[in-house]
């Protein structure tokens, strides 16, 4: 349990320095105090730690404009402490940070990160219908390329989903494919122009601050991202999900086909970010689970389509995904930091490749 290592070190303009236990809805508050604000956060924002998110995370509310946690600039700096006979504290700065970055606390205790931080926006939650899925994604798609409107999530829900909404299965009528955003002030009156345009229908619109801080309300962005998945299990236990990426180019023909290919079982969920150079999306589809022979075949499927997917029924960095061509590298930074192997363990195959093998050269600067 790390949340008694909490809080703001400090703030240098748009760069802070905090410890890894801090809540990330303190450090938030903490932050827009000081007219700052996080780049991005998951959606369990309101539970979550700074160093959870950046150890287990992958991307989250924001990354339609910053791109994944990994995305150079988004991590800064991190203060490790190794499991040596005589621990270390170092300090990794810049790339050599992918050593515990999305590594899920194999490599060594975070205890302090350093990133970049925004001028603080007084975000807009928006839910906007369309009569299909098609739409929804062309719409998201378009707005998530919009230079010239600020926002902070652009999230597509497939119709069946919305039962699941509390916020919104009121407010939406039901058939209706569902885009959620996060705006910006000014760029509220243009993406109400677009929404028309595209025969789209603004169904709910709030202050995330003031739902955020309402024991009443949820913030939309509790409704996306893994939070998603969360909101169906809390129904219907008979669903899993899968997290995919789309490369930029045909990512909707590509999202149109898969959704065709499982109509019965796979409800769209996608995630717009910029990948590979351009804009894209992650899927995080959510898949009425039947025996494993199946989600295997839908993961084929996925992979004959050229989708990138994380399996995240495998418990071992490697057979995940995100670090398939990395691992040999995590590996011998693990036998660096935490020679015996004492973190996290079993979680890492390929650390146990390197068992008998000579130390490597030190790589990071010691503090």
């Amino acid at each position: 349990d790390m949340t008694g290592l909490d809080g703001l070190v400090w703030l240098r303009g748009d760069v802070a320095r905090v410890r890894a236990g801090t809540n990330m809805l303190a450090l938030d508050r903490a932050l827009r105090a000081k007219g700052r604000e996080l780049r991005m956060f998951p959606s369990t924002k309101r539970t979550a730690t700074i160093g959870g998110f950046v150890c287990g995370g992958s991307g989250g509310i924001g990354s339609v404009t910053w791109g994944g946690l990994r995305a150079p600039g988004n991590l800064l700096a991190t203060r490790v402490v190794t499991m040596e006979d005589e621990p270390r504290a170092v300090e990794l700065r810049g790339p050599d940070t992918r050593i515990v970055n999305h590594a899920y606390g194999t490599t060594g205790f975070v205890t302090e990160l350093e990133l970049p931080v925004e001028p603080a926006v007084d975000w807009c939650d928006m839910a906007v219908a369309f009569p299909d899925l098609a739409q929804a994604a062309r719409f998201a798609h378009l707005l998530a390329t919009q230079t010239g409107l600020q926002k902070k999530l652009v999230s597509v829900m497939d119709c069946r989903l919305l039962p699941y909404f509390a916020p919104l299965r009121n407010r939406v009528p039901a058939g209706r494919a569902l885009v959620i955003l996060m705006m910006a002030p000014a760029a509220i009156e243009p993406t109400r122009a677009l929404i028309a345009r595209e025969h789209g229908e603004l169904c709910y619109s709030c202050n995330t601050a003031e739902a955020e801080d309402d024991p009443g309300h949820v913030p939309l962005y509790e409704l996306t991202w893994n939070h998603t998945t969360l909101q169906v299990l809390k129904k219907d236990r008979s669903y899993t999900y899968l997290q995919t990426g789309f490369p930029p180019a045909d990512a909707l023909a590509r999202v149109a086909a898969l959704a065709a290919q499982f109509p019965d079982e796979l409800l769209t969920h996608l995630e717009f970010l910029p990948m590979e150079g351009g804009m894209s999306c992650a899927g995080l589809p959510v898949i009425r689970f039947t025996d494993s022979a199946r989600l295997d075949k839908i993961m084929a499927a996925h992979d004959a389509a050229g989708i990138s997917v994380a399996n995240p029924h495998v418990y071992t960095i490697e057979d995940g995904g995100a670090h398939r061509g990395l691992s040999p590298d995590l590996a011998a930074d693990k036998r660096r930091f935490d020679p015996a192997g004492l973190l996290n363990p079993g979680k890492m195959r390929s650390f146990e490749a390197l068992a008998g093998a000579p130390n490597g050269a030190e790589r990071a600067a010691e503090s």
